[in-house]
């Protein structure tokens, strides 16, 4: 009923967008975006298998890397899969009618103490200024030919995006071990092809905070049904692999 409802709001003629609408996405379990205004969909971390990755690697970095070692001295160890687990579960992503917004929230670091908690960090990349979005699958090992890459990771990029003075790639945004990095990627690409309505040079996400205004009625209800198009088939590929 909910897509129905998001479809009729996507196709009708005097709104482009019903703000807060969810449309036809893989399912996902993270709420910690419910709520929020502008939501089109949300996206799964496959939190148990970057933790799973991510321990072995620090774990392998501490065996194989002698002045790691000096980290037992403040007990370090005792805390690397805890850390590596609150750093991992406190980030989330989702596309909203504004971009791609990714916050990693409060989380504890260190020995887990108060005074030792990072801050809630976010960002928003609008759809106007990706330059590029693609995925990296996970190929070869990441230590010592015994730790295989498992996770694929999502790299967007924009104008402002290049190598450092070190010749390393600085990318926009990478999102690592999202559980549908592909559809991901496509879905990106579509709300970008709708970013901006024919003939308008007013962003999709401020018609959608504009109720009635002329550009709205000018929206290219081709473009938004194709979208919608879209991420109904990558739902209904998701449900046939599943």
């Amino acid at each position: 009923m909910s897509s129905e409802l998001s479809a009729q709001g996507l196709l009708g003629g005097t709104s482009a967008v019903v703000v807060g609408a969810v449309v036809d996405s893989p399912s996902a379990a993270d709420a910690f975006f419910s709520g929020d205004q502008g939501l089109v969909s949300v996206w799964d971390f496959d939190y148990d298998k970057i933790i799973d990755f991510e321990t072995q690697y620090r774990w392998a970095q501490f065996v194989f890397i002698p002045p790691a070692w000096i980290s037992c001295l403040c007990c370090g160890p005792c805390f690397l899969q805890k850390n590596v687990e609150w750093y991992a579960r406190a980030q989330h992503v989702a596309l909203t009618v504004d971009g791609i917004r990714y916050v990693r929230e409060k989380h504890p670091t260190c020995c887990g103490l108060s005074c030792s908690d990072r801050g809630k960090e976010s960002k928003t990349v609008p759809y106007d200024k990706i330059t590029d979005c693609d995925v990296q699958e996970p190929a070869g090992t990441a230590c010592c030919c015994c730790i295989q890459n498992v996770l694929s990771t999502v790299q967007i990029d924009t104008a402002s995006s290049g190598r450092n003075k070190d010749g390393v790639m600085i990318h926009e945004l990478s999102l690592k071990g999202l559980a549908h990095a592909s559809e991901f990627k496509q879905a990106v690409w579509a709300m970008k092809r709708g970013e901006m309505p024919a003939h308008s040079n007013v962003p999709l996400a401020t018609a959608a905070y504009t109720p009635g205004a002329p550009v709205q009625q000018q929206m290219n209800t081709e473009v938004l049904k194709e979208i919608r198009d879209e991420l109904r088939e990558l739902n209904k590929n998701l449900r046939e692999k599943a």
